[in-house]
């Protein structure tokens, strides 16, 4: 039975009276505080619901901008034409807002501007006592922005600079960030030694620091010394000519990814609040490591010094042999953490480093051969008659993969090529598996369809001493 029209009419009446905007009687401090955690593109989208909202994107504390939405093609009108677009809408913004202090301002650019508009934009930030100013901009190299205001704020807390390309900064002899705990540098050079040192002493505060593919090419030697700081990332950083020293006894967290040889060395002999490492040791910067033994040395420093706390360790190409080629009086420190291994290229003569380094890892569960195992010095076609004899001396036996086989759990074999080299030390690795639950092998992508068919077949006949564990084939990820 339908009901009436008439009860229907008091049904609607009754929602239309329960349906206020509740929403819009909340005073405008609240507003403007619930339209912070919007994109500021958004926020200011709200200006067309009504004559209420038209002007509530104003109070503001967080305000990010994006030129993405509106970057053309590069070198056409479009994207010219977007550009001043998007800078006509971020001055006018500027121009309307009424808070202070803001709490965040966020500026990620596809495009390039002049220095001129980029130093008004954050001159705005900086007079309104921001706390937390992050940018990633396409910066000219030729005429970079003013970032002295960035080093003599009272308010900052976090400064992330992260730039498309590189670009120099000269730290000013009057820096002074007494609040800032947050230092994030991306793609940046350093004109001297002296701006790392004043960059440091500005910041007493600083807690956590991230320092990617920055350089300076300069000599001399600064030690930051810290009980603050709490979390350190060190990614593909070079001082080849000089030396920086870290010493942080309270650090708790350390990503350090870097080319051995490149004089940067955190310590922390007395640390007692250490959490967890990951350590990335990459090829060498020098062209004769035997000559730059020093470099080496801090390397294998840090690696003595994380040795407790180390949850992931990736050896790169030609790094192992260095990094774990202990003096006579040395031995292999204890791993009780470490849980994953990245390997990469490197020779045969570095396996009984490794293995040793295995043995002292009971909780390793993950093993990831990043270059697959092939010969470096023959051809990777298979099943080639052209080999250089070197990979027909060590027989799969002699090569001591058994630590692998009895504590990992999950490993990685990348870019096999169907060398005979990759299938016998595959073999080899199911034929002494105990624990191994799942053994994954990444063929190489630029494989002709019928080399890989051949692969598989020969990796689905080896025998497998785990009746648990599981052989999966897959293509090459593009992580790697």
């Amino acid at each position: 039975m339908r009901p009436s029209k008439k009860h229907g009419n008091h049904v609607g009446d009754l929602i239309s009276r329960n349906c206020l905007d509740r929403l819009s009687s909340l005073p405008d401090d609240i507003l403007g505080h619930m339209l912070s955690f919007l994109p500021t593109r958004s926020a200011v989208s709200t200006s067309i619901l009504s004559t209420r909202w038209r002007y509530l994107f104003s109070l503001t504390t967080c305000l990010s901008f994006d030129d993405a939405p509106c970057s053309g093609k590069p070198g056409t009108n479009g994207r010219v034409k977007a550009t001043r677009i998007f800078k006509k809408f971020v001055n006018k913004l500027l121009k309307l807002h009424k808070i202070s202090p803001i709490q965040k301002f966020s500026l990620v650019c596809q495009n390039t501007y002049d220095a001129s508009v980029l130093n008004r934009w954050f001159s705005f930030a900086l007079q309104k006592g921001v706390q937390e100013l992050h940018y990633q901009l396409c910066i000219q190299t030729d005429c970079p922005p003013d970032s002295d205001g960035f080093f003599m704020s009272e308010t900052l807390v976090s400064l992330k600079m992260i730039g498309r390309w590189y670009y120099a900064i000269k730290i000013p002899i009057s820096a002074w960030l007494p609040k800032l705990k947050i230092l994030h540098l991306d793609r940046v050079v350093l004109l001297d030694f002296d701006s790392l040192e004043r960059l440091f002493s500005s910041c007493a505060l600083l807690e956590e620091l991230t320092l990617k593919t920055c350089e300076c090419d300069y000599d001399g030697h600064v030690i930051h010394r810290t009980r603050m700081l709490k979390v350190l990332t060190i990614e593909l950083c070079s001082f080849p000519l000089g030396k920086f020293e870290i010493d942080a006894p309270n650090l708790t967290y350390l990503t350090y990814s870097l080319n051995i040889g490149v004089n940067i060395v955190p310590s922390w002999k007395h640390s007692y609040s250490f959490v967890r490492a990951e350590l990335t040791f990459g090829g060498s910067t020098y062209d004769d490591l035997d000559n730059n033994r020093q470099s080496v040395k801090y390397d294998r420093e840090l690696l003595k010094a994380a040795a407790s706390k180390a949850t992931k360790l990736c050896f790169k190409m030609d790094s192992v042999q260095f990094i774990l080629t202990l003096d006579d009086d040395d031995q292999m420190p204890d791993f009780p953490s470490l849980s994953t291994l990245h390997i990469g290229n490197f020779s045969y003569e570095a396996w009984k480093y490794v293995t040793s380094l295995v043995d002292k890892a009971p909780q390793l569960e993950t093993v990831i051969f990043e270059t697959g195992f092939h010969c470096c010095y023959c051809s990777d076609h298979y099943f080639s008659d052209d080999n250089c004899g070197y990979c027909d001396s060590p027989s799969p036996s002699d090569i001591p993969l058994n630590p692998f086989s009895w504590q990992a759990q999950l490993i990685e074999v990348h870019n096999c090529c169907g060398h005979k080299v990759s299938l016998l030390l595959t073999e080899h690795l199911l034929r002494n598996a105990s624990v191994l639950r799942r053994l994954v092998v990444y063929t190489n992508k630029d494989l002709d369809l019928e080399v890989e068919q051949k692969i598989s077949e020969d990796l689905l006949m080896l025998p497998e001493a785990s009746r648990n564990c599981k052989l999966e084939m897959k293509l090459k990820p593009s992580l790697y």
